[in-house]
């Protein structure tokens, strides 16, 4: 493997996307990623669709990159050799159900008396303290605990889930900046000492993540009283600012509510004659107008496609986006120019098309060596070659189900 990463490895007892997703990040600059499935079961990924042909194409993306084994941390053969895999680690992910480690055997005490060096990330939903522990839950219970749920959508309806599964990203881009930040102190602090590198332990929850992006949110009601509402597409304290359907049938977003920017989309619109209206005169009159001058944009909206929109607004300097559909993105030419949909060549279905390697490193750029892989594919580059089991033991784990 090359990258920045390059030289870690890490083991993915994950489920969903929190730790898994993590990894992947991790994957995609150079980072082993060792994958532990369950025998003849694999990743929770693998069983969600769209399916081409029966294979997940969710676990086409998010796999790849990654080597996987199959071991059954149920038994004890099982935990026996995932303990030998962790003394080769420098990170351990994990995203069960709180206490689950623990009853296997696996907790973090269990694993850094075994490697003291070893980081060990831990996802749930609601954390692995508190009186919501032990409650079962899904990505949408971290958006509504975290306050993100309760703001989305129009205040007459009600809330509505954003369009993905944004609490399990989400935490797993926190979880990957978590790794990196244990790892770069752990050997910090061993440089530093000219001592042995000591790892640790690091909790994150679905719920916290969520809560975390919360704006001012929490100032506001700490200090005003004030609980924020659902409010749509629009901002009270803003306007013109909406998504306004075309001619064509797209929508469109028009960010132009300061007062530097309306301005020039009263010009693009050609509606100078606004600028001498003083019940527009500034953002804060604008936003009691509001219904109002959003009517104005909209009718003009109305009136032109998309693509008229785009070029009139780019032409006098007004932010705008075109909501975009997944067939849009494919064809854009900025999208194109950048190189951010990659061809990954998966060992079911070949070549698909998907999401590059993000962020962008000027010296050290990440890659996806390959795609995602079979189920226990690496068995044997594991535990023969890493671990020194032999043929006969190999055979041995398969007949009694351990991997």
């Amino acid at each position: 493997m090359t990258g920045p990463l390059a030289g870690i490895r890490v083991l993915d007892l994950g489920t969903r996307i929190g730790a898994p997703f993590a990894a992947t990040l991790l994957a995609d600059f150079g980072a082993e990623v060792i994958k532990v499935e369950l025998p003849g079961q694999g990743d929770f990924l693998r069983t969600i669709g769209p399916f081409e042909g029966g294979y997940s194409l969710f676990w086409a993306v998010e796999g790849r990159s990654k080597k996987s084994i199959t071991l059954d941390l149920r038994k004890p053969a099982g935990q026996a050799l995932l303990k030998r895999l962790v003394s080769h680690a420098d990170a351990v992910v994990e995203h069960f159900q709180p206490g689950t480690l623990e009853s296997w055997g696996l907790g973090y005490d269990v694993l850094s008396a075994i490697n003291p060096a070893v980081v060990l990330t831990r996802v749930s939903v609601y954390g692995q303290t508190g009186p919501y522990r032990d409650r079962p839950g899904l990505d949408r219970n971290g958006i509504a605990l975290g306050g993100l749920l309760y703001i989305t959508g129009y205040p007459d309806r009600p809330p509505v889930r954003p369009g993905l599964i944004v609490s399990d990203y989400l935490t797993a881009v926190f979880n990957a900046f978590a790794i990196v930040t244990a790892l770069y102190e752990r050997d910090r602090r061993a440089h530093g000492a000219g001592a042995a590198p000591r790892g640790q332990c690091v909790e994150l929850s679905l719920y916290e993540s969520i809560l975390r992006i919360m704006e001012h949110t929490l100032a506001a009601y700490d200090r005003l009283g004030v609980v924020r509402e659902r409010e749509g597409n629009r901002l009270r304290n803003s306007a013109p600012l909406d998504n306004w359907a075309t001619k064509d049938g797209k929508y469109v977003c028009i960010i132009a509510a300061g007062d530097g920017l309306f301005p020039r989309l009263a010009r693009a619109m050609g509606r100078e004659d606004l600028l001498r209206e003083p019940r527009f005169g500034t953002m804060a009159r604008r936003a009691e107008h509001g219904d109002e001058l959003n009517g104005i944009v909209a009718a003009w909206c109305r009136e032109r496609t998309a693509r008229e929109i785009q070029d009139v607004l780019e032409a006098h300097e007004v932010p705008f986006g075109v909501a975009y559909s997944v067939a849009d993105i494919f064809t854009d030419p900025h999208v194109a120019a950048r190189g951010d949909i990659v061809s990954v060549d998966d060992p079911v279905v070949g070549a698909v098309r998907q999401q590059g390697v993000y962020p962008r490193f000027s010296e050290t750029p990440g890659d996806v060596p390959r795609g995602a892989p079979r189920l226990g594919e690496h068995n044997e580059e594991i535990y023969q070659g890493l671990l020194g089991l032999s043929p006969g033991e190999l055979e041995a784990l398969r007949s009694d189900g351990v991997i």
